[in-house]
């Protein structure tokens, strides 16, 4: 008797694992992110010459991103989505009154995986996008001399990032670190048309909807 309760709980127990892992395996849903933060930027040939020569202060200011994300039935701890992420920039001060505002903005395929969480909603998760298309501007003027300048350039770019996913109250967060590289080409003055890099790492927290 004792033996053939224990097998039919051990049945009843492999039937109820099995329905929840049938039912994360088949799960499918998209969810909103909103994220604003904080990041510094790095410059390499083509905008670095004239930062360095202008003594300016470090390069940084205000992060902003909206994605949407989907969970595809059958693909478990992944998610994957579109991005929007933009910098707007703080000024950067040299000598002799100069200013500098570096922004960008990109849009980008983006996937999250999440590796301790089946269903890909909460937890550690570790991230990559690709931006397909990003655009950089440069704000320069000089107050003492009224000298004012604007450039443009467009390219791709690769972010790496880190993150984890929690709840307050009914509230569901997301917090973490994203590491940006991008290659533009455009028209640089005093030097013409030219490919540069630059790079850009920054704290970010937001909202899941």
């Amino acid at each position: 008797m004792k033996n053939t309760n224990f097998l039919v709980i051990a049945i009843m127990f492999a039937q109820v694992n099995l329905f929840a892992q049938t039912k994360e395996d088949t799960l499918s849903f998209t969810v909103g992110e909103f994220k604003v933060g904080w990041g510094n930027s790095t410059f390499g040939n083509g905008l670095k010459e004239q930062y360095e020569a202008g003594n300016f202060s470090t390069s940084g200011g205000f992060l902003a991103s909206i994605a949407a994300y989907h969970k595809f039935k059958k693909i478990n701890h992944v998610t994957f989505g579109l991005k929007f992420k933009s910098l707007g920039a703080t000024p950067s001060r040299g000598d002799n009154n100069q200013e500098m505002f570096f922004n960008y903005w990109g849009a980008a395929l983006s996937t999250k995986y999440y590796p301790f969480d089946k269903t890909a909603r909460k937890g550690l998760f570790v991230q990559g996008d690709i931006f397909f298309v990003t655009q950089f501007t440069q704000k320069y003027r000089n107050k003492a001399t009224n000298d004012y300048a604007h450039q443009f350039a467009i390219g791709n770019g690769l972010a790496f990032s880190s993150g984890y996913d929690f709840e307050v109250g009914k509230t569901k967060m997301v917090v973490g670190v994203e590491y940006q590289i991008d290659s533009r080409t455009g028209e640089v003055q005093g030097i013409g048309k030219k490919t540069f890099g630059s790079s850009n790492l920054g704290v970010m927290v937001g909202v899941k909807f």
